[in-house]
């Protein structure tokens, strides 16, 4: 731990920062010093060069000389180019061409004006001819001139070059301050001959070389100037890696302190923007750069640039660290003008977009798909924006959607869950509440109706015990010979209570089994035709013994049905029951039977003797009886049975009522489901 805090040591990064703000100041030395060492020796650049002969200065020397020398062996003497030897036909030629080219248009317009068009070259040709007559002949003179002055000026050259020995003869015109032998035979010359076309009588020639004491001296300073420069660039290295070192250390420590080293610690110059940190970086850079120029070329006075130079070089790295310090906490980008401008615009726009309306957030989108769509070439930037937005509602529209079908498939322990803040979020967590409340709601109403079913079951059960032997009893009473009528009238009232009591309780028993799908279903193709039939000849005593008038009405078709045909029987049993027990006197009954594709129907009909006030929903509920004064001999549980059985067999039991009509409809599919 103690190690760690050491690497951030206040005094080891006062030490870097002076290795920094010194190092380009003495590296700019080195170069001053590498440059006065190498004045007049060909420069820095032949730093790699062996020997003075080697270097650019001297070779440019010897090519200026050469080229001198060749220019006075080709004209030869004064004379010789007074006397218009060195000018050539084709010299004259070419350059009356050239002012021919010159002079064309100018010519051809001024044909032009005077009424001339569609000239032949020859006649522009001799119209040139005729109006620069003097020009023409002024060329081989001017040629003559240029010529004159190469030689002059070559001549010039060699006899002022100091150190040089130097031969020249040009057929028979000697220009020498030494004889060929030695000027060509020294250590340094270099030799020059122009043959004949027959290549083998020379017709001039020409040596020069520099003094051999001159070179020496020369290349003495040359091997002590590499000798020093290569002392300077060990020390500017080495200086340069204690830059490089000490940049790289304070880069590694920016943002940390001894005192608590982990997380990156700002400081005040890092709240301003990073544009302005990249531009005065920009401007210390500069001014390093003009400070390390000034001093090269002494042009102000030294110390104060020096000073200036590694304050420069301060501020360059401290306004890079302050860029390093924000990529290191990752706020590189936020602390900038552009960022918190558009991050500004971005807040406001969502402000008003999480608190408007439906109507206000679409506008916000239309507005801005068509700012987006109006700038030139954003089609490539709105076009992806708008498939992630696009995705994203589709994506929370289908999760709500999936939710409310498991809501209404009866799943409601599972929530939606919908990232972020908005109109999809607010409605999924109303979903999520109205599923949690709905979810509890119907586990305690199935918890109710299973402890009123077990109650029913238990209660049922337990008065089965007595009442089997109250039963038991009054028929053992019977039996007995009781001279009381009294006696005998009191049996006969607990037998006939007893036995509704029994019904009651079996129907009830029947009802809850009914309700918890407790009972066996054998599923078989039913004939709804023989199924009628049959029971109406079971209750043919029944029904000669009422009142009532039944209409049976059966289609000669034979109607099937996929269902139990004893449940069915029951179910169509207890209705019957109904209908003896509660049809007005007198009245008809209608039995009718039909089919469709997908079901079977039997329909029973019938005129109530008491007023139905009663709803239709209500009427199929337990224990709900069609008179209020519940003077009739039903338990109330005859329809909620027949429904419940009905359900078993995944049919339905349909009840309307119109007035005193009663109508209730057996619905039996005629497939396996």
């Amino acid at each position: 731990m103690d190690t760690k805090l050491k690497r951030y040591s206040v005094v080891i990064k006062i030490l870097a920062f002076l290795i920094i703000a010194a190092s380009p100041v003495y590296i700019v030395f080195t170069l001053i010093n590498l440059r006065s060492s190498f004045y007049g020796l060909g420069g820095v650049s032949n730093l790699s060069a062996n020997h003075y002969t080697d270097t650019s200065d001297y070779q440019y020397d010897c090519y200026r000389i050469e080229s001198a020398m060749n220019t006075i062996l080709n004209l030869k003497s004064e004379k010789n180019i007074l006397d218009g030897k060195t000018v050539s036909q084709w010299d004259i030629d070419n350059r009356i061409q050239s002012i021919f080219g010159s002079k064309r248009n100018q010519i051809e317009q001024k044909l032009n004006s005077l009424g001339i068009y569609d000239v032949a070259e020859r006649v522009i040709w001799d119209k040139f001819q005729e109006d620069y007559k003097a020009d023409i002949d002024y060329v081989k003179v001017d040629l003559i001139q240029n010529h004159m002055d190469e030689y002059r000026n070559s001549v010039k050259e060699i006899e002022n070059e100091p150190n040089l020995y130097y031969y020249i003869n040009a057929d028979n015109n000697v220009l020498s301050n030494r004889d060929y032998e030695s000027t060509a035979g020294s250590k340094y010359s270099h030799n020059q001959t122009l043959y004949k076309s027959d290549r083998e009588t020379v017709l001039s020639k020409g040596a020069f070389a520099f003094e051999e004491k001159y070179i020496d001296n020369v290349n003495t300073q040359f091997i002590k100037a590499k000798d020093n420069a290569t002392v300077c660039i060990i020390k500017g290295s080495v200086c340069l890696f204690l830059f490089l070192l000490s940049f790289g250390y304070v880069i590694f420590a920016a943002g940390k302190k001894a005192a608590s080293p982990k997380g990156i610690h700002h400081v005040f110059t890092d709240r301003v923007y990073n544009e302005i940190i990249v531009l005065l970086l920009f401007l210390s850079v500069l001014a390093a750069v003009a400070c390390g120029a000034v001093l090269i070329e002494n042009l102000f006075n030294t110390t104060f640039m020096s000073l200036l130079l590694g304050l420069s070089v301060l501020l360059a790295v401290a306004f890079i660290l302050v860029l390093v310090r924000h990529i290191k906490s990752r706020t590189l980008l936020k602390q900038t003008i552009v960022f918190t401008f558009f991050s500004f615009i971005f807040k406001s726009v969502k402000m008003i977009y999480d608190a408007g309306s439906p109507m206000i957030k679409a506008i916000i989108l239309v507005a801005a798909l068509g700012l987006f769509t109006a700038i030139p070439f954003m089609f490539f930037v709105s076009l992806p924006i708008t498939l992630i937005f696009t995705y994203k509602q589709v994506t929370k529209y289908l999760a709500i959607k999936n939710g409310v079908k498991r809501v209404k498939s009866g799943v409601y322990n599972q929530k939606i869950e919908i990232e972020g803040n908005g109109e999809m979020q607010t409605l999924a967590a109303d979903i999520n509440e109205i599923s949690m409340g709905l979810g509890a709601q119907v586990e305690r109403r199935l918890k109710s109706e299973r402890l009123k079913t077990e109650l029913i079951v238990n209660v049922s059960h337990d008065i089965k015990t007595p009442l089997t032997s109250v039963i038991t009893y009054v028929d053992l009473l019977k039996k007995e010979d009781i001279d009381n009528e009294n006696a005998k009238k009191y049996i006969d009232v607990i037998a006939r209570k007893s036995d509704r009591l029994k019904t009651l309780i079996d129907d009830l028993f029947d009802a809850s089994k009914a309700a918890s799908g407790n009972i066996p279903v054998n599923f078989e193709e039913v004939d709804i035709n023989a199924l009628i039939t049959q029971g109406l000849g079971e209750l043919d005593d029944k029904i000669k013994a009422s009142s009532l008038d039944f209409k049976i009405n059966i289609p000669k078709d034979k109607i099937t049905a996929y269902a139990d045909g004893r449940l069915t029987w029951r179910v169509l049993e207890n209705l019957l029951s109904n209908v003896f027990k509660y049809s007005l006197e007198n009245s008809r009954v209608y039995i009718n039977a039909f089919d469709d594709e997908q079901n079977a129907y039997i329909e029973i009909k019938n005129i109530s003797a008491a007023e139905l006030n009663i709803p239709e929903d209500e009427i199929v509920e337990r224990f709900k009886r069609g008179d209020e004064s519940r003077s009739s001999e039903g338990s109330g549980l005859g329809l909620d049975i027949a429904k419940s059985l009905m359900l078993c067999q995944n049919g339905k039991l349909i009840i309307s009522i119109d007035g005193d009509l009663f109508k209730a409809i057996l619905e039996i599919p005629k497939k396996a489901q």
